[in-house]
């Protein structure tokens, strides 16, 4: 069985070279592309020298592909889609990346085999009840046409027949934009200026979480289209060969590894975002973030510390392991100057209890809730809900830095965004007792479950199945296995084994 795969690894190679040589022998040295804003597939991102520079899983496959395979220059300058297929046809540019196949394009292109698929889907606001009707592919395909909403579109790009045949009906026209990227028509979506955008799956969820618009907008979870994407190759000038070699270099990919690799470190970001921006988890965080922030308030009372260290100490738990963990990974902006939610609400809870104790003239809130079973037993379920809404943050944030092996920092993260920020609290409270470090069964349930997604994601990348489905279970069954283990041991009253303990 080894030589047989030795075998075909050998003549894959053999005919690679070969199919290059007579690439090379044509005089085809430089392959000229483009490139236009479409992530996870093709963006700009800082990079360690924090200049911008050009990656996506297209671009990287394209890179993989002609330059370490194929021995060619690649060169990927920024281009509208329409116009990039305009030089296709005209002989300007060689290929195009991340194309579907239309009778159109085959009159002046050659089709590469499929190397992934692409979902189209609609995304509405949430408050336009009609329009979300239509998110519905049946609903969609029977309704739209004789509707009054309006859709948004990419000029050039290929949404399917339905839509297809909309845009070419010339009595359509006022009902339809047409824009030059994507994130322009989720602008003119939330501003109103249209009732629906077609977008890719992927594409659509990664600008609603950059953007912060899941509150706002919501996307259809069945695809109005389906379908392979392919390269597409001028036929004025390439060659059936050039298109050949292409294709074994792009399995040869797929069987060493590399191809895998590179659907998870682009595609699953976007795939936990789209988890991750749904209002049940962002309620879930936001529930977290008070729990935290609370018992850092109840600490601060019974320590007697001032207002601005209460604040200290509500803050700790909330953003401390976050600040830690983005450090480590050395994010372009820690996770806490992206978004003043969370951060207000910290703030706003440390005010509100403060001048309610003192407008009862009472010893303050916090002391009476401190007195209280039932307000210490509450603040720990919020705080179980945090740790497990925490994990999974860990784990996206280890996806998004391509942190690797992902087994390894997956759930050092996990563990570091849920406890990292308790355990900063405790060393600023200098409680000599250290209860997340000395006998808490706390941040080892964050670290199992951060290994357990991250074990599922990366046997899901190995699978070829890019079905959001899956990864949102998997998403929902680790916060609540997280959650649930949490509670169990609050119950029971499970507590951590000393290290190297005495007999």
């Amino acid at each position: 069985m080894k030589l047989k795969t030795f075998a075909i690894a050998v003549a894959s190679m053999v005919l690679i070279m070969s199919l290059s040589a007579s690439v090379s022998a044509s005089g085809k040295n430089v392959i000229q592309g483009g490139w236009y804003p479409w992530k996870p597939y093709q963006y700009l991102e800082k990079n360690s020298n924090d200049r911008l520079q050009l990656t996506g899983l297209d671009v990287q496959l394209l890179k993989e592909v002609f330059e370490e395979e194929l021995g060619l220059t690649l060169k990927l300058p920024q281009v509208d889609w329409k116009v990039h297929q305009q030089d296709i046809s005209e002989g300007m540019r060689d290929v195009a990346g991340g194309a579907f196949i239309t009778p159109d394009r085959e009159r002046y292109a050659y089709f590469s085999a499929p190397y992934r698929n692409e979902d189209i889907v609609l995304i509405s606001r949430r408050s336009e009840s009609s329009a979300i009707a239509m998110l519905q592919p049946d609903e969609f395909k029977q309704s739209f046409p004789s509707s009054k909403l309006r859709i948004g579109v990419v000029s050039g790009y290929y949404y399917g027949d339905a839509i297809d045949s909309f845009l070419k009906n010339p009595s359509n026209q006022d009902r339809w934009t047409s824009v030059k990227t994507d994130i322009e028509n989720l602008q003119n979506l939330a501003n109103g200026k249209v009732d629906l955008v077609a977008i890719d799956r992927l594409v659509g969820s990664t600008l609603i979480w950059e953007e912060s618009l899941s509150r706002d907008l919501i996307a259809g979870k069945e695809h109005i289209f389906s379908g392979p994407i392919v390269a597409l190759f001028s036929r004025r000038t390439t060659s059936p060969a050039l298109v050949a070699a292409f294709d074994q270099a792009m399995q040869k990919l797929k069987d060493d590894g590399r191809y895998n690799q590179i659907v998870r470190d682009y595609l699953f970001p976007s795939l936990l975002a789209m988890t991750a921006g749904q209002p049940w988890f962002f309620a879930l965080e936001t529930i977290g973030t008070a729990a935290f922030a609370f018992s850092g308030i109840l600490l601060a009372r019974r320590d007697r510390f001032s207002l601005f260290g209460a604040l200290v100490l509500a803050s700790l738990p909330a953003f401390g392991g976050g600040i830690i963990r983005d450090l480590i990974a050395n994010r372009d902006q820690p996770a806490v100057l992206q978004s003043t939610h969370n951060l207000i609400i910290v703030i706003a809870l440390v005010l509100i209890s403060h001048f309610l104790a003192r407008l009862t003239k009472l010893r303050g809130l916090p002391r009476m809730l401190e007195k209280l079973h039932f307000g210490e037993k509450t603040v720990q379920v919020l705080d179980a809900l945090g740790l497990s809404a925490f994990t999974v943050v860990g784990v996206i944030v280890a996806v998004e830095e391509k942190c690797n092996p992902l087994i390894l920092w997956g759930p050092i993260f996990s563990a570091m965004t849920g406890a990292g920020g308790a355990i900063l609290r405790d060393v600023i409270r200098a409680d000599a007792s250290h209860p997340t470090l000395r006998h808490d069964f706390y941040a080892e349930l964050s670290f199992f479950w951060g290994l357990m997604l991250s074990i599922f994601i990366t046997l899901y990348a190995n699978s070829n199945n890019l079905h959001p489905l899956p990864m949102n279970l998997a998403v929902l069954l680790t916060t609540l296995g997280c959650l649930l283990s949490r509670l169990i041991v609050m119950q029971r009253g499970i507590k951590s084994s000393t290290f190297m303990s005495k007999t």
